[in-house]
């Protein structure tokens, strides 16, 4: 039998020893990271805008970590599950979120049961990119420039419709930012997702709709749809000649849509290290910035700085947008 005097010592080497193997464990993790494979999560279905960014780049990611970067879709709940999965990972780097805006700006106000706080439950770590909307009608649509649009919609309120991709969508909300100038005139119907606004607009069953351009751009380069303006401030080389609403005199419409890489809070800052420049690296592609240009997107990476102060600015900015339109999901 062991005496007792020796059991308590032993006890305290052996606590002793697990100690110190975990003071520098997560310092060797850092000096060996990336050693397996990183999960990177998009909370949206797969086939659209969000899921083909985040393969196209895993794949660019694959290259610059020398890891395999596994795409995982975590639908549902408007990005809320994916978004909250990735909140309660264990942060050490192997987790990683595509969110947007939506996720990370807009649901704070539209959600009362929100399981996640963007602000504190996650490490920002780059911008990803930026795209903004479009405002498209049918290609016969009498309604030949935004102006034109609001004009009818003021003039006649009810009678002329938008459609979005959903109740609290970033489209829902831009395109309550147009109702405003259109003095509440336009009604919004909401589909699930883009693709369907998109065919609604082209069969005239809807008499506009607010999209991603990546998600029209076949049907106006087939000639059935026409863009009357984007947001944002510049126009894009994709439709260079597509005019911003800012150039039409439509004020207040320079939100876009926007696309970010977060992880865990707590990440270590010795991975952050590491990581963040290998996210740079990968937006640096030039095959993917060029593959995106000519789909609407503008492949814009960032510090984890200048994210967190877009996050700190969007969620206020949306809030006021939220409340004016009356919306609330739960």
């Amino acid at each position: 039998m062991t005496p007792h005097w020796m059991s308590t010592r032993l006890a305290w080497v052996a606590g002793a020893v697990a100690l110190t193997l975990a003071a520098h464990t997560p310092a060797h993790s850092a000096q060996t990271y990336p050693d397996r494979p990183i999960r990177l999560i998009t909370p949206f279905p797969a086939g659209g805008a969000a899921d083909t960014l985040a393969r196209a780049l895993a794949r660019s990611l694959t290259d610059a970590t020398q890891q395999t970067v596994i795409v995982e879709n975590r639908a549902g709940a408007g990005g809320i599950i994916g978004t909250a999965t990735v909140a309660k990972a264990a942060p050490d780097g192997y987790t990683l979120l595509l969110g947007n805006v939506s996720t990370l700006a807009t649901a704070p106000s539209l959600y009362t049961k929100l399981p996640y706080d963007p602000m504190t439950d996650f490490t920002p770590l780059t911008l990803v990119g930026r795209s903004p909307l479009v405002f498209a009608v049918n290609e016969q649509s009498p309604l030949k420039a935004l102006p034109d649009l609001i004009q009818a919609a003021s003039a006649k309120p009810g009678t002329l419709d938008y459609g979005s991709s959903g109740a609290g969508s970033i489209t829902h909300l831009t395109g309550e930012l147009l109702n405003v100038a259109a003095k509440g005139g336009l009604v919004h119907i909401p589909y699930k997702g883009s693709p369907p606004v998109v065919l609604a607009v082209v069969s005239g069953e809807l008499d506009m709709g607010v999209t991603q351009v990546a998600e029209m751009l076949p049907q106006y380069r087939g000639k059935q749809l026409r863009p009357l303006a984007i947001t944002g401030n510049e126009r894009l080389p994709a439709i260079p000649e597509v005019p911003t609403a800012a150039e039409l005199g439509v004020r207040g419409l320079e939100a876009t849509t926007w696309y970010a890489v977060v992880a865990p809070k707590g990440v270590p800052q010795p991975v952050i290290d590491v990581l963040q420049p290998m996210l740079v690296k990968a937006l640096d592609d030039p095959e993917l910035k060029k593959r995106f240009i000519d789909e609407g997107l503008i492949i814009q990476s960032s510090t984890p700085q200048a994210l967190s102060d877009l996050m700190k600015k969007e969620i206020p900015a949306w809030a006021e947008v939220v409340q004016r339109a009356g919306v609330k999901l739960d």
